[in-house]
């Protein structure tokens, strides 16, 4: 059944959904240059290495593109297809590490809350390291909740090997995020329960020697390619940065995700107060200590809190940094749902929980509706569906303030399904004004010029988005105006990309010109395209030209040629005054 709920949230709009900018087109290109050069140990977007994670997601791409489909294709479901692993991995490592701590029902609701998550379905739908690394994560937080239950010494030494399995995975994909996770949760827990015997299977030799062949063949490698390169710009010009100041326009004060938990959560947000109070009751449990459900309070609390709390005053913030702190998260709130069915209970926490969750949805529903209206179509029968959502939370808040707890829970999984469903094969792929990269393609196939480029020469020194390259190809000249009209060597057939929003276009354009009059060459416009670009904030107007023959001869043309800008969709041809 969570199999199944992850399937259906993830597949819808898997292929649809076009390549997101900036992310997912980085990695993605990056791994379309790893199949094109056959070069796996070196990371690069176009001629700049990408010294920043370990090769494992591009790793897990490069082979689902292989099995699934063709590098020429760019077809990006094919790459995300490991994201939807790594979040089936999550949900079942969630059940199976939560059935051990809190009991069946609790691992049951609560997983599946989490594969109905806003933050979690997104990520399942992005080809990058997020689902993948949360994947390999909750397998650790399940083995660790295999050891501290104990078992048979078979079982023991099973959950210590994948305990080492899924670090060693984690770290080739994202690095130390895991370890350092790791590092707090059990400081936490020593410092708390001051003693750590449940951890002596974890010294067990194959599981560390595991995780060093896991880990240390490709590093050696890339250690030797780049001369340690690779360490130096992967901590001191990625971590370190975001550790010491606001990185990429990114920043957020302390209290960012307390506050936008509620949106990256929902619809799990619902029992998220009342998972919280559950667990502060359960860590004093007068059953003593050691009881069971305060040694799993304890683990979950150390999991996901300490983590938390150093996020909130690193001054980098994104939304997806908390994920690794949802299936802790998520398993406290399946408890306190089991218990809410059976007792009345949290009375307080609950109730603010319902008003949060309707809040939250009634938020997400705007967005969307404001995003059909503004950058896409507009469909009659999506306002119905939309409005349906509304209601089935009113419902599910309702039911939970009245005391209904498993009415809620449901009314809240179906809210969550059907708006995931709907936002992702339907909303997003209709946001057209947003796709510029492909809007751009389309022109390329209106024209017969066969997309990934190989033949012609593409110049875009104005919109640089890494969702081009991957459309279009590697070789496609972008940004750096003044080095790449110095060495400009256009021919008949090659394309210029202007924005004509932009004020200096005029000047550039008037430069370019001068640069191709001695080869006779004038741009033609094939298509001018509107749009917005999400990554900058600024819309654009992108006027795609074709070099070719001037149809005057050069003797006829003024040494200071000038272009008319064309209206749109309509072709001009970029030729002087006379």
């Amino acid at each position: 059944m969570l199999a199944l709920l992850v399937l259906a949230m993830a597949v819808p709009g898997l292929s649809s959904l076009p390549v997101i900018d900036r992310d997912e087109a980085r990695y993605a290109q990056a791994t379309v240059q790893m199949l094109e050069s056959g070069d796996y140990i070196n990371i690069r977007f176009q001629d700049q290495a990408r010294n920043k994670k370990p090769a494992g997601a591009y790793w897990a791409q490069a082979l689902s593109v292989k099995l699934f489909s063709d590098v020429e294709k760019r077809q990006i479901w094919a790459h995300r297809i490991p994201s939807v692993l790594g979040a089936l991995l999550a949900i079942l490592a969630t059940y199976w590490g939560g059935r051990r701590l809190l009991g069946r029902e609790a691992a049951l609701y609560g997983s599946a809350m989490l594969a109905v998550s806003f933050l979690f379905v997104f990520e399942a739908h992005i080809a990058k390291t997020d689902a993948l690394l949360l994947g390999f994560s909750t397998l650790v937080l399940a083995a660790m909740a295999i050891l501290r239950n104990g078992g048979d010494r078979k079982t023991i030494i099973k959950a210590a090997i994948l305990f080492w399995f899924g670090l060693g995975m984690a770290v080739m994909i994202k690095g130390p995020i895991l370890p350092f996770l790791l590092i707090l949760c059990l400081l936490g827990l020593l410092i708390w329960e001051r003693k750590a015997d449940w951890l002596k299977p974890l010294i067990y030799w194959p599981g560390p020697v595991l995780f060093f062949i896991i880990v240390l063949p490709w590093t050696v490698l890339i250690w030797r390619e780049t001369g340690g390169a690779f360490f130096a710009d992967a901590i001191g010009n990625d971590l370190a940065p975001k550790l010491q100041g606001v990185q990429e326009n990114h920043p957020g004060p302390p209290g960012y995700y307390a506050a936008t938990i509620w949106l990256a959560f929902w619809p799990a947000c619902l029992f998220l107060l009342p998972g919280l109070v559950f667990a502060v009751r359960s860590v004093r449990n007068k059953a003593g200590f050691d009881a069971p459900v305060a040694k799993a309070a304890r683990l979950l609390l150390c999991w996901a809190v300490p983590f938390f709390i150093v996020l909130e005053f690193v001054p980098t913030k994104l939304p997806h940094y908390t994920l690794l702190t949802f299936p802790a998260l998520a398993l406290l709130s399946g408890a306190a749902l089991a218990t809410l069915i059976k007792v009345n209970e949290f009375v307080i926490s609950r109730r603010i929980g319902a008003i949060l969750f309707s809040i939250m949805t009634i938020v997400l529903v705007t967005v969307l509706l404001l995003a059909e209206s503004y950058y896409g179509n507009f469909p009659s029968w999506s306002f119905l569906v939309l409005y349906t959502g509304i209601l089935l939370s009113l419902f599910a808040s309702w039911s939970l303030w009245r005391g209904k707890a498993f009415h809620a829970f449901v009314g809240a999984v179906v809210t969550a399904a059907m708006l995931n469903i709907f936002t992702y094969q339907f909303t997003l792929p209709s946001l057209k004004t947003l796709q510029i990269s492909a809007q751009i393609k389309q022109v390329f196939a209106d024209n017969n010029i066969q997309a990934p480029i190989s033949n012609i020469t593409v110049l875009s020194t104005q919109f640089t988005e890494p969702s081009m390259v991957y459309r279009l190809g590697t070789s496609i000249l972008l940004g750096k105006p003044d080095e790449r009209l110095a060495d400009l060597n256009l021919k008949t057939g090659d394309i210029v990309v202007l924005d004509r929003n932009r004020n200096e276009t005029e000047d550039y354009e008037q430069r370019l010109a001068q640069k191709l009059e001695p080869a006779g060459l004038c741009l033609t416009s094939l298509q001018t395209i509107k749009g917005f670009n999400y990554a900058k904030g600024d819309a654009v107007k992108l006027d795609i030209l074709r070099a070719g023959t001037c149809p005057q001869s050069i003797s006829e043309l003024s040494t200071s040629p000038l272009s008319t800008s064309p209206r749109d969709g309509e072709p001009t041809t970029t030729k002087p005054d006379p």
